[in-house]
């Protein structure tokens, strides 16, 4: 006779042999028990020793019920814990219901061994994706933004700088957004310049841009300097 996966083969007639498949053999009744998976877990990804989790992985995560192992304790038992979180409660009972029922007959002398491997995986990968994606949209994008203080100095003493300055608050542009305070501060002689703020955000807005606009009264404005400027 020659046996081959689940079946024997006895001269020349195929034979399916249904077996069951064990319980895991890993559990957390104990510190003993806990310090075999964190050593297992210390050179595996799963505690089914290969590249997707099965039947072990399953039975001590539905153990578990929800509660991670001591991160201090058993660092690669809570990691692999944290890896596993995607798995849904729903589909770890069926790997487990799974792995205590006997193997299904199959008259398909095709398939050797009787496996479903490629069903459970392609669930494992669509759980991932949903999952990603999820992570994905729940993420905020971050908007890469900065502080700038600038000087506008006029060519006149009597110049009305108040009525300048709610001009120049009047700009609007994308990603702009003006610090409606401002300041007027003694140069020399009596003459003034305003000092005012806005938030810009990088990627919408470039100064000189803004500028432009500002110094495009040229018979009013004789120059537009930045005082500070800074990263969000």
């Amino acid at each position: 006779f020659l046996l081959v996966g689940n079946f024997l083969y006895f001269h020349g007639v195929s034979l399916k042999i249904i077996t069951l498949t064990p319980m895991s053999k890993f559990s957390i009744d104990n510190e003993t028990k806990l310090a075999e998976i964190e050593t297992h877990l210390a050179n595996n990804q799963y505690l089914s020793g290969g590249a997707n989790p099965d039947a072990n992985d399953a039975q001590i995560l539905l153990a578990l019920n929800q509660q991670p192992p001591n991160k201090e304790k058993y660092p690669n038992f809570y990691f692999w814990f944290a890896n596993c979180s995607i798995l849904t409660k729903n589909l770890l009972e069926h790997i487990a219901k799974k792995a205590s029922a006997p193997a299904k007959k199959d008259d398909d002398d095709d398939d050797l061994f009787g496996s479903d491997d490629e069903e459970e995986t392609k669930k494992l990968e669509e759980m991932k994706k949903k999952k990603a994606e999820e992570a994905k949209k729940a993420k905020k994008k971050v908007i890469a933004k900065s502080i700038v203080i600038f000087d506008v100095k006029v060519f006149e003493q009597e110049q009305d700088l108040d009525e300048l300055a709610k001009r120049i608050l009047q700009i609007e542009m994308d990603g702009l957004m003006w610090r409606t305070e401002y300041k007027l501060v003694e140069i020399a002689f009596g003459m003034k310049k305003i000092q005012m703020g806005c938030t810009i955000e990088d990627d919408k807005i470039l100064t000189d841009d803004l500028f432009d606009k500002i110094l495009a009264w040229e018979d009013e404005v004789q120059s537009v300097d930045i005082a500070s400027f800074q990263k969000v």
